[in-house]
């Protein structure tokens, strides 16, 4: 049994060099755990409920320590069991944390509120369901304790708190007992913490508490009594794709087993494509993704959700999935596959391939497949897949993969970038000689008047400088024997420029704005 509570006790030591003996208070004899010196002392007409310098009393400090006869003894002298220490905690809270259902039954019985509260609206049974012991959710639950009391500062309830730590037996008393399974936090929704970020979604059920945690068995108790399994929070995510969202492979297979409808997509995206994300996290922040859970690999995930009937092709209907870690891109229209080819997962590009994905599908700015794998909307150095020393043959053969398809390797988006423009970022040479190899206009400029060497040669953005100046020598090398001029106006970024500020550049804004 878990014991968390605390109590700050605060000594004062006199320094007189001689002091007379002083008297053990009630609640020293108690932590000492000497039971004979405490009935002396009771007997002798010591203040049972006298309180140590946090306001704890005897009784608290006895339950605190899973001392049952001592709390016997404090209870058969009229000891107070309403009293709570200066943090709001009572003896109840605490025989809940350690789940002792003994203790807990005698404080029920001696006078106690099965429905106290602590400061923030924690209640007995909240603390129970999260401790997870079966008897001391059902004592409390006999005693008459309501199921559906809120804490008050995001609504969460006792049945959301045994589902966020995987407590299935408390989970089925719970629900026996009346608990509301679908049951949503009121939390009010906030704004994202910068431009760049996804604001939280809010309206967490019990099941995507279970779910984002990666909890099965708490998942298996929440359906068997009936909770929906495509449950979703305020902006559309079904527990389905959180479970992806966080990695939890086995059990967003699991939820297809029983049902979860694979091709969900309320928020705007479905878990194929929150798969794809999932697999390859930005790392340019240093901020690691989720830890997967369970066996199963993302990998079979997406066969599963493939066989389960959602569309290979299928176009994200917003611009989401933004956490302050994604650069700029736009994924506004974006399949599966876009998604792979921007952090060239060859791995997943190749299944979906199979599965029929259609790689000239471009976003709803006209940014195609081949563009992002060679390179295109890396705004942080080293923030997608195939960035690092040692990766080039794993971008090329996303190009590969995605110009094999039938892609225009001189396409434009609406910026008049082209997929050599994203060489002119990522800095890959031999993908750079691929596609000059294969037809790409080396004398492309965009709508801003730049061409890939100008790109490659830096510019600046907001928080630093980028250039690529191994790619920039290369271009000029090709570029010369292509008989093109190499310093021309358009083949330099002007230094006044910054690439990515939101004061000057309205393709920006609009990036980072644009949602449906």
């Amino acid at each position: 049994m878990r014991k968390v509570f605390f109590f700050m006790a605060i000594w004062f030591c006199g320094s007189a060099a001689i002091a007379a003996p002083q008297k053990i208070g009630i609640v020293d004899l108690v932590r000492n755990d000497d039971i004979e010196a405490v009935r002396a002392a009771l007997d002798a007409g010591a203040d049972v409920d006298a309180k140590s310098p946090d306001g704890a009393t005897a009784l608290q400090w006895a339950v605190h320590g899973d001392q049952e006869p001592m709390v016997e003894l404090l209870l058969e002298v009229g000891a107070n069991v309403r009293i709570t220490n200066h943090y709001g905690v009572g003896a109840a809270s605490l025989a809940a944390e350690n789940g002792n259902s003994i203790i807990l039954d005698r404080l029920l019985a001696a006078g106690t509120n099965p429905n106290q509260t602590m400061p923030g609206g924690e209640t007995l049974l909240m603390t129970a369901a999260r401790t997870g012991e079966p008897e001391t959710v059902r004592t409390l639950l006999v005693y008459g304790a309501n199921p559906n009391r809120r804490e008050t500062t995001r609504g969460q309830t006792a049945l959301m708190w045994a589902a966020a730590n995987n407590n299935a037996a408390a989970i089925q008393l719970l629900a026996e007992h009346g608990a509301d399974i679908d049951a949503k936090t009121d939390n009010p929704s906030r704004s994202a913490d910068s431009p760049f970020a996804y604001a939280p979604p809010t309206g967490f059920s019990p099941l995507m508490f279970a779910v984002r945690a990666g909890h099965i068995e708490a998942t298996q108790a929440l359906l068997d009594a009936g909770a929906d399994v495509d449950n979703t929070v305020s902006d559309g995510q079904s527990a389905l794709v959180v479970a992806t969202a966080n990695a939890n492979w086995e059990l967003a297979a699991y939820l297809l087993d029983r049902g979860a409808d694979a091709t969900a997509a309320k928020a705007g995206w479905n878990a194929l494509h929150q798969a794809v994300r999932t697999r390859r996290m930005n790392l340019a922040f240093g901020t690691p993704g989720p830890f997967s859970s369970g066996t199963l690999d993302s990998i079979d995930l997406m066969r599963k959700l493939l066989e389960a009937g959602v569309n290979v092709n299928a176009r994200m209907t917003r611009n989401g999935m933004r956490d302050g870690q994604r650069n700029r891109f736009n994924r506004l229209g974006a399949t599966a596959f876009m998604l792979a080819a921007k952090v060239t997962d060859v791995e997943a590009m190749r299944l979906l391939l199979e599965a029929g994905a259609d790689p000239t599908v471009p976003t709803a700015d006209g940014t195609t497949p081949l563009m992002v794998a060679a390179g295109l909307h890396i705004w942080n150095p080293g923030e997608d897949g195939g960035s690092f020393t040692g990766q080039e043959e794993e971008v090329l053969e996303a190009v590969r993969m995605s110009l094999d398809g039938g892609s225009d390797i001189n396409a434009r988006n609406y910026r008049g970038e082209t997929a050599l423009h994203g060489v002119g970022f990522r800095g890959v040479n031999i993908v750079l000689d691929y596609l000059v190899k294969q037809g790409a206009n080396l004398a492309a400029l965009t709508d801003d008047g730049w061409s890939a060497l100008a790109i490659a040669r830096g510019l600046s953005y907001t928080d630093f400088y980028k250039s690529q100046l191994h790619t920039a020598a290369r271009l000029e090398e090709l570029m010369r024997t292509a008989g093109l001029d190499t310093e021309g106006a358009e083949h330099r970024v002007p230094g006044s420029v910054c690439y990515d500020c939101l004061q000057t550049r309205i393709d920006q804004i609009q990036a980072v704005t644009t949602r449906d």
